[in-house]
């Protein structure tokens, strides 16, 4: 356990709310006009026994790269504001269901296999609280595709807990997962999904008839191909296929170096 850990459970970490708002310490009183009648509402500080450990730890954990995931979200009220970066506005309703094509060969062992299964998980997370199907293909060698639908019923979850427990092997053929992603999009539900790749890019170079294909979801449907790469080398085949690249870099959560990939 880290000191950090140890000073929250010190301070009663996770606190829990005060049942008398008004005389406990740590609240705030908020009056506010509504319908000409005075609206009391009563919220919890920030501040209580504890909270300040909790931020010191969540710091310290994002600057050693230690976070796993975490969310962060705020909004203005009536408040006087200005950008100060890009912008990018999509109405909800374009985030289409999400198709996973996961890299389980021997080359992803070891980080790599820890980098992969924690993304599967977040993709379950994620495509859960946005409300999303999401699917998995997981491929190794030619024909060796497992397939697994990412929900949170019990079915679903002992199948994702079988997975997560298998270790990677084999090699690495991508061809079979995407053409399986493809008819996939032919069906109506699956027709808006995205597509996410990750794999360490060691792959060979993909059928020119399925970039063809690809090309013409993209062009169709507005398919999009985002690319993981769990390496420090980007291949000429995942551009070649991917519309976006991304780079895992954060090695050290993982319990790894840099320039050990």
């Amino acid at each position: 356990m880290l000191p950090s850990e140890m000073a929250l459970l010190a301070h009663g970490w996770p606190r829990k709310v005060q049942q008398n708002g008004l005389e406990g310490v740590g609240t705030a009183v908020v009056t506010r006009e509504s319908d000409g009648e005075d609206a009391q509402l009563v919220e919890e500080e920030y501040y209580l026994p504890g909270a300040h450990a909790a931020r010191m730890l969540h710091r310290v954990r994002r600057a050693e790269r230690m976070l796993l995931s975490y969310e962060r979200c705020g909004w203005l009220d009536d408040t006087p504001s200005r950008l100060t970066g890009r912008q990018e506005i999509r109405p909800a309703a374009e985030m289409g269901p999400i198709i996973l094509c996961l890299d389980t060969s021997g080359s992803m062992r070891g980080a790599r296999e820890v980098v992969a299964k924690a993304l599967a998980l977040e993709c379950l997370r994620g495509a859960h609280r946005q409300q999303r199907p999401c699917y998995l293909y997981a491929f190794s060698g030619p024909e060796q595709v497992q397939e697994l639908e990412l929900s949170v019923d019990m079915k679903s979850l002992d199948k994702l807990l079988e997975f997560l427990s298998c270790s990677f092997s084999g090699g690495t053929d991508v061809d079979r997962p995407l053409q399986l992603s493809l008819e996939r999009l032919q069906k109506d539900e699956w027709s808006r999904a995205d597509i996410l790749m990750v794999t360490d890019g060691e792959i060979a170079p993909p059928n020119q008839k399925l970039l063809d294909e690809i090309a013409k979801a993209h062009d169709d449907l507005g398919l999009e191909v985002h690319g993981l790469i769990v390496s420090s080398q980007v291949s000429d085949s995942m551009e070649k296929l991917c519309t976006h690249l991304h780079v895992f870099k954060s090695w050290t959560a993982v319990g790894a170096e840099s320039w050990m990939y």
